[in-house]
């Protein structure tokens, strides 16, 4: 394999397997390594998490983080004036699918770097000794952003359930339409999406089985009951008004400024903010077993799987809609809402939409744990201020608690945007997707580009197809970024302004300000890369126990 000058003392060299598993005396009882302890030794790290977890743990971390099940309904309202029923099946199904490249590109690098907060390290690996540092500090802060920003945009969604629940039983209720309100019940609701990853693994395990179930019970009703009440009410949509009923409601002035092309192109972040999130899978990669293989399958499989259970989804949801003017009038926090009562019933609709708070929280729970994951992975190796104190691990369930509170504060903090704007939610959607979707992008074009000598892929890769799905999956996230960025609303003023761009202009200024800053203070200065936590005599006197030394790395 090709040496990489000047990154030696960050390196842990593959070592041969020392002895057989039947063959291990006293001596060398302290350096025994299962396979997934020695891969992630031969990267840097000893194992601290508990490795416990397994395919269908992985799996549903990315697939619950996607979630179509309440992230359809999360911006019904939203793709409905944006482009009405033809913009959010075509643009759904367009987004799902580009998303499974992206998924593809990704799983490929994770099958070869199986680590928690894994794009950051892929990042410095792939770009070798000029540019990995720089790489994996632009990446570490970006896809920390991103996930930090997401939870409160998930939890968010889950809120204006809620009150739309809320709304339907108490329609004079004055205080449900004060934002300090939200931002309390979005507070609250964060907390319980905290408290699976803080108390220990089996409690994770179990809240991802009641998180698959929950979602499930959604999907089941979505299919037998929401036809059989279209039946009995106004029936069906023809095909025309879901296939060509296009709408564009995001001119709120006298005059028509925005265009029916751009208010098409502006209803992407309805299947944008579901389809993303595939690093989910990679931020529990040091807790889930055989993790070279199943974090790549988990990656790729849950995008798919949620693309293709979708679409169907979404074909009768629309085929359901009773009455589009009405839920383009409609009033509730979310004006699915409106679709559900017109379906199903005020009671019908209230039921749905608390079981829609409990499945989002579920979301949001997922996207937490990616959150407290990275946190505690880039204070490893020290970006974060405060690193000591965040990347620590309870003693007794060994979860990242210190990652968990900083978490649970930022995304506090966050979320008090929505009480003075009424595009709050939609702005801190498009900017969690914004900066996630970026910070894929450096490992990706580091594989491709620095790093496609030294990149040495796993059993599982691309082949072939791995340059075609990086192409597509490049020009995809360019384009995203750019329509994310752009007005969701005319004419614009400082209620309707996205504020995405102020909010990513932040965390560019932030990354960049602490990369270059003088005097030493910043990272160029002094972050070298991943710092190892387990010395290379520790790795050269190991005996792997269980399964042949795979030596093969980056």
């Amino acid at each position: 394999m090709e040496k990489n000058p000047g990154i030696e003392d960050n390196e842990i060299k593959a070592v041969a397997q020392s002895g057989s598993p039947g063959s291990i005396d006293e001596g060398n009882a302290k350096n025994l390594f299962t396979q997934d302890e020695y891969q992630l030794a031969q990267l840097g790290y000893k194992q601290e998490f508990f490795r416990g977890l397994g395919l269908f743990e992985n799996w549903a971390a990315t697939f619950t983080s996607m979630n179509f099940a309440s992230g359809i309904p999360v911006l019904f309202g939203f793709v409905m004036y944006t482009g009405g029923p033809t913009a959010a099946f075509a643009n759904w199904t367009m987004v799902g699918g580009l998303s499974f490249i992206v998924s593809l590109s990704m799983a490929e690098i994770a099958a070869a770097l199986p680590t928690a907060g894994g794009i950051y390290y892929w990042a410095y690996r792939l770009g070798g000794p000029e540019w990995g540092p720089f790489l994996a500090w632009m990446t570490g802060w970006w896809n920390w952003a991103g996930w930090v920003s997401v939870v409160p945009g998930v939890q968010q969604g889950s809120t204006n359930f809620l009150i739309s629940a809320l709304e339907i039983k108490y329609p004079d209720a004055e205080v449900l339409t004060k934002g300090w309100f939200a931002w309390l019940l979005t507070s609250i609701g964060m907390f319980f999406a905290m408290a699976p990853n803080i108390i220990n693994q089996r409690v994770l395990q179990w809240y991802f089985r009641f998180a698959v179930v929950i979602f499930h019970v959604l999907v089941v009703m979505y299919y037998i009951w929401f036809p059989i009440q279209a039946s009995r009410r106004g029936g069906f949509q023809p095909a025309s008004g879901v296939f060509n009923h296009f709408y564009n409601g995001i001119n709120e002035g006298t005059e028509k400024q925005a265009s029916d092309a751009y208010c098409w192109i502006i209803s992407i972040l309805f299947g944008a903010w579901v389809f993303y999130g595939y690093d989910a899978s990679v931020h529990i990669a040091e807790e889930t077993k055989e993790a070279s293989e199943v974090v790549a399958k988990g990656m790729w499989m849950s995008t798919l799987s949620a693309w293709l259970m979708s679409v169907p989804t979404l074909i009768i949801i629309l085929f359901c809609i009773q009455d589009f003017d009405g839920i383009i009038a409609g009033t509730y926090a979310n004006n699915w809402a409106e679709y559900l009562v017109q379906l199903v019933g005020e009671n019908g609709a209230v039921a749905i939409l608390s079981l829609l708070w409990v499945d989002s929280t579920c979301a949001t729970a997922s996207c937490f744990m990616s959150a407290q994951r990275v946190t505690y992975a880039i204070s490893r190796d020290g970006i974060l201020p405060g690193s000591k104190y965040f990347r620590r691990l309870s003693k007794k369930s060994h979860m990242p608690i210190h990652a968990a509170f900083l978490v649970y504060a930022m995304s506090v903090i966050i979320t008090t945007a929505v009480i003075g704007s009424v595009v709050a939610f939609s702005a801190i959607t498009a900017t969690a997707t914004i900066a996630t979707n970026v910070s894929y992008l450096f490992p990706i074009l580091a594989r491709h580009t620095v790093g496609r000598k030294i990149f040495e892929p796993a059993k599982w890769h691309l082949g072939r197809f791995s340059i075609p799905c990086a192409v597509v999956t490049t020009l995809y996230i360019s384009f995203l970024v750019v329509v994310l960025l752009l007005p969701q609303l005319y004419p614009v003023t400082a209620q309707t302004l996205n504020y995405a761009p102020i909010m990513i202009g932040g965390v560019s200024i932030i990354s960049l300000v602490g990369w270059w800053m003088p005097f030493g203070l910043g990272g160029r200065h002094w972050f070298k890369g991943p710092q190892r936590t387990i010395s290379e005599e520790e790795v050269a006197g190991a005996t792997v126990v269980g399964t042949d030394v795979d030596t093969h790395r980056v």
